[in-house]
Parts: structure tokens; sequence; C-alpha cells
């Protein structure tokens, strides 16, 4: 059975201008449309407007554009053009990749894929999502956005406790308007999740989350009116008034509901449009108005099926059910009606621990792996400075992509042991390794070969690495070693080979090339020939 698509984000995008180019104002246009229910404008205005922000070069807003677009497809319905618009997302990002972009496009892949029934690559998505956000700093805007992301995400599987937590961690560092989509977000969760248990029969449980559902539709007027967004507060209320339907007070349920239907665009992409219409053929048919109170729940229910909301769907043709009882009297066919039902969604809420399992599975793969990655990085690595060891020269020395070796010695290090003490040797090497590293390219090998020495194996050739020795040569000689003890003073020498018919070995040759400078006084650079 598909997923319900009530659980897909009305509200994900979390817009903060502080994180937008130059064209942030566009996003918050879009965005605006999108959280008020207005999602083809959104997906029209992304396109329209990322052929600016392309041109413009503002990879920020792009990325926005590109996100809730594909955040606005999916609520449509349109869910290989969401998968599809969210790979782009992926496939743009710089290759340094991007924890938080990554995080939330692979949100919606794992939303999409759901509904078309990949659940293999929607399980994958988020398992790889989630991991990401444990990347990402908390505190920071870019978690609360990606952790949204994934709360909504993990809603979407039906992996409700889970998604409650995630959802009710976020704080908005300070932003009401944050803090109210997040408590949308988990008013609407908490409504769903009562009406889930209702339909499979567990009444109490249902009950515990209908007061839950009424706490945070009360909050989320409180944060409207301090925000001064009125949509949000009449959405706030028809909550309140669907919680408070279930919790046995109809008359005042439906007299929320009626003023809030004055306030509020219920847009067929809203959950609370659904919700609003339950509530309010409850009242036409409690006035007898059955006809009135069948058309609101027929409008719900093709509402529901558009979007593949399921279980909103399941709601409302429980209701209409019942609708039939109260105006016609109980029959044998109802009762098997319910039984058939209930069947369906106890299995749905049963396959809930069987999609955890595939969760937790992948992540302990992942953890397995990034512990294996650590312990081999960990024998590979000097544990003085961080870079490669001897052990990782002796695995890059053969490689068809080593071109020359640059092998560097301090100048006299047992005189720094001796006259400022070890621990301001171990500062001072572990110096020299950041020079290293900021001299050399991100794709040459730094090693600390053993003592004193280090060698950077790098595949350009004999001018490449030339210029590469001489530019340590002279970074070590102007480095401020007053910071590291005062009066300190430290040079190297440094040593050259390059592969070629004379020398087949880069690192014999950058030795013999060492020896050459320091037998010619030290603080030197020696190509060998």
């Amino acid at each position: 059975m598909a997923q319900d698509g009530q659980t897909r984000a009305t509200t994900t995008a979390l817009v903060a201008p502080r994180e937008f180019g130059p064209f942030d104002e566009l996003s918050d246009v879009v965005h605006a449309r999108y959280i008020t229910g207005f999602s083809q404008d959104a997906v029209r205005m992304c396109r329209q407007w990322r052929a600016l922000t392309v041109a413009a070069g503002d990879d920020t807003t792009t990325r926005y554009l590109q996100y809730l677009e594909g955040l606005a497809l999916e609520e449509l319905g349109r869910h290989d053009e969401a998968i599809a618009v969210s790979r782009d997302l992926l496939a743009g990002l710089p290759g340094t990749d991007d924890a938080i972009w990554r995080a939330k496009a692979l949100s919606i892949v794992a939303q999409a894929s759901t509904r078309t029934g990949d659940h293999a690559e929607a399980t994958r998505a988020l398992a790889e999502a989630e991991w990401l956000v444990r990347d990402v700093p908390a505190g920071s805007y870019g978690h609360l956005s990606a952790s949204m992301a994934v709360g909504l995400t993990l809603r979407s599987f039906d992996l409700l406790e889970q998604a409650d937590v995630v959802l009710g961690a976020i704080r908005g560092g300070g932003s009401r308007e944050v803090d109210l989509y997040v408590m949308q977000e988990l008013a609407v969760l908490s409504a769903y999740w009562a009406s889930l248990l209702r339909l499979i029969g567990r009444d109490d449980e249902a009950t515990a989350q209908d007061a839950l559902t009424l706490s945070r539709g009360l909050h989320m007027q409180r944060l409207a009116r301090e925000t001064g967004h009125e949509q949000m507060r009449a959405r706030g209320e028809v909550v309140e008034a669907f919680a408070t339907l279930w919790l046995g007070d109809p008359g005042l349920a439906v007299a929320r509901a009626r003023s809030a239907a004055d306030r509020f665009t219920a847009r067929p992409e809203l959950v609370e449009s659904g919700l609003l219409r339950f509530v309010l053929a409850r009242g036409e048919a409690a006035e007898g108005r059955y006809d009135d109170a069948r058309a609101h729940l027929r409008a719900q229910i093709a509402d529901a099926e558009a979007s593949a909301r399921d279980v909103w769907a399941a709601v409302g043709r429980a209701a209409l059910a019942d609708l039939d009882v109260e105006q016609h009297g109980d029959h044998a066919g109802m009762c098997l009606w319910r039984s058939v039902a209930r069947s369906a969604f106890e299995r749905l809420w049963s396959e809930r621990e069987a999609r955890f399992a595939a969760l937790q599975d992948r992540h302990h793969v992942r953890e397995l792996r990034a512990e294996t990655r650590r312990i081999g990085a960990a024998v590979l690595t000097d544990p003085l400075t961080g870079l490669g060891n001897r052990r990782m020269l002796d695995d890059l020395s053969g490689s068809s992509a080593v071109a020359a070796a640059v092998f560097i010695d301090v100048d006299d290090f047992k005189d720094i042991n001796d006259s400022y003490s070890h621990a301001v040797g171990d500062d001072a090497l572990r110096a020299v390794a950041r020079i290293l590293r900021a001299e050399s390219r991100s794709v040459d090998q730094v090693v600390r070969y053993g003592g004193d020495e280090f060698v950077v194996l790098t595949g350009e050739g004999r001018e490449g690495a030339e210029r590469l020795a001489e530019r340590i040569h002279g970074a070590v000689r102007s480095a401020p070693w007053d910071d590291v003890a005062a009066g300190l003073r430290l040079t190297v020498s440094v040593g050259v080979g390059v592969v070629g018919p004379r020398s087949p070995d880069a690192l014999a040759a950058a030795d013999a090339a060492l020896l050459a400078a320091k037998r010619d006084g030290r603080d030197r650079v020696v190509v060998g020939v």
C-alpha cells in the first residue's frame, strides 16, 4: 500500500534570508506560495526564475529554487518529476559535497520513491539523508533545515515516533516564524497519528494523540498571532477543531471550524483543508443536511486521493460509512467493510517495524564502514602530525601516479629539542606539517617519513616539483616561529627527485638530492639530475 501523502512537507524549506544569494527575494516569494498551498504556481515560478539565477551565477538561490520545485511537485503528486529535479540538484553539488543540500534533496527522493513503489530506493535515500545530517553542526540553520526535511520523510514512512522526536527537537534559533512552521508540522503529524490509530481500533492511544493535536493546534495559533500570520492562525484553528471533535465536543468543534473557514484559503494541497471539510461534514450531518455532509466528505476524499494520501482518504470513507449508518441504520455489509479496512491498515502499521529495521540495518552497515575506514586511516596516519606515515608511503611510492618526490629534512632539529624541549620540538613538527599541507595540492600525498623528515609525492613533473620545493622552503623560512617559542628559528633542507631513465625511483632520487643539500650547507633546495 502506498504511504500516506499527508506526510509530505508543507514547510520543509524553512527559508532564512541569510542563507540565500543575491536573488533571495525570489525564493521568498516561491516559498510563500508553496506553504499556502499554491504548489502549481511555485513550480512555474521556480522554472522561470531559475534561468535568471543560473545566468547570474547565484548558485545558492538556484539550489533553493530546485529544492522548492521538488517539494511542490511532490505535493502535486508528480513524483517522477520530483525525483528528477532532486537528482539534478544532487548532480550539481560541488565535488566537496554539501551535506545539507544532499540531505534535503535525498529526502525528496525518499518521499517520492515511496509513492512510485520503489521502497528499496526510498529506504536507501532516507538512510543516507539521516546519516548526512549527523555531519551538519548542531544548532546551525543548515542543521535545522536538513533535520526538518529528514523528520518529514520519516513521517512519510509512517515512522511516527522517530519523526516526532526529530521534529520536536528542532528550534528556530530565535525565529518565531520557523517555530510556527515546525509546530504546524508537528500538529499535522499528531492528527495523522491519531487518525491511523483510530482506523486500526486503538482508540485509547488515538485519544492521547488527539489531546496532543489540540495542544499543538493551540500553540500554532499563539505563534501565528505573534508573527501576524493569519492564514496559519486559521489553520491552527482547524487543527484545534479536528481534535476537539474527536475529544467529544462536536458543537465547539464545528463552531471553531466555521469561524476558521472564513479566514482560511482551503487549497487542496493543504492537509488542513481536508480536516476542515471533515469537521464541517459533521456539522452538516448534525443539522440533518446529509447531502451537504456527503459533498464535503467526497471532496475531502478526492483531494486526498489526488495527492496519494491514502490514510486521509480512508478516514473520509469511514466517515461516509458512518453517515450512511446514521441516516439509514446499520447493516451487515458495513461490519464487513470495517473489518477489511482495519486489516489493511493494521498491515500498514505492522510494516513500520520492517521499514525501521531496514533503516537501522543500513545505518549499522554505514557505521561498520566508517569504523573500518577510521581504523584503516589510523594505521596509515602519523599520530603527531596527522600526515601519512611510512606504511602509507610504502603503499604509494610505486604508484604510476607518482612522477616526483620532494624530501624535506628539518635542519639541526636535535638542537631545537635540546635548547627548547621536546614539547616545543613536537609543536615545530606539527607546524611544518601544516605548511606542507598548505603548499601542496590536494592530490599530493604528504607523509612524515620519520623523526624530522617528511616526503611529498606528487604527480607533477620536474618543474612542478621544483616549484613545490621552493614554496615549501620559502614558507618554512618566513613562518612566524616566535609563535611556537621565543627566539626559535627553523629552516629545512629539500631534495627533489623525478622519475626518469636514470632514476626510476623518485624517492631514492629525492633522498640523494637531500643529502647533497645537507652537504652543501643545509637550508636550500637541490634538484636531482
